[in-house]
């Protein structure tokens, strides 16, 4: 419904109607990841540059201070697919880490860090890093971490 014609505004209804494209969405947040405007600890991009599907995605988290983590790079993949933003990406670990909510294989288990109502057609890639961030930050009984020349999740 439209709340004023004259004034330009419109009703909660219409603005809820529209439906910015996956792609546009997601231009945006790799402008946001290349420069760097979300926090020094991450960073994010696309895997290959000629991804038009912008699907392939890579991202760098420096480990939080005064935690198992601290000073290591940690390297992840996440796979966007094309029904972003309503379904959450894939997430993995490529770097090795122990923590609770990354699997044998480095897949992340959003539902544990996102915080409620976890993953919306409103959520984004930045909410994403901010989970995991948060997430190795009170992480508990991790044990010993993997040295940086433990290698990789394939």
């Amino acid at each position: 419904a439209v709340v004023s014609t004259q004034s330009g505004h419109y009703g909660r209804d219409l603005r809820m109607a529209v439906r910015i494209p996956r792609n546009f969405l997601l231009l945006g947040e790799l402008d946001e990841g290349q420069k760097g405007l979300f926090d020094s600890h991450v960073t994010w991009g696309l895997e290959m540059e000629d991804d038009i599907d912008l699907v392939g995605w890579v991202a760098t988290i420096i480990g939080p201070q005064r935690t198992p983590f601290e000073g290591k790079f940690y390297s992840l993949h996440l796979e966007v697919g094309k029904d972003y933003p309503e379904k959450s990406p894939k997430v993995r670990f490529r770097s090795r880490i122990n923590v609770n909510f990354v699997n044998s294989s480095g897949v992340v288990d959003l539902k544990q860090i996102m915080p409620r109502p976890g993953w919306t057609k409103d959520s984004c890639l930045k909410d994403v890093f901010k989970a995991i961030y948060h997430g190795m930050q009170k992480a508990k009984n991790c044990g010993q971490q993997p040295p940086e020349s433990a290698g990789y999740y394939f």
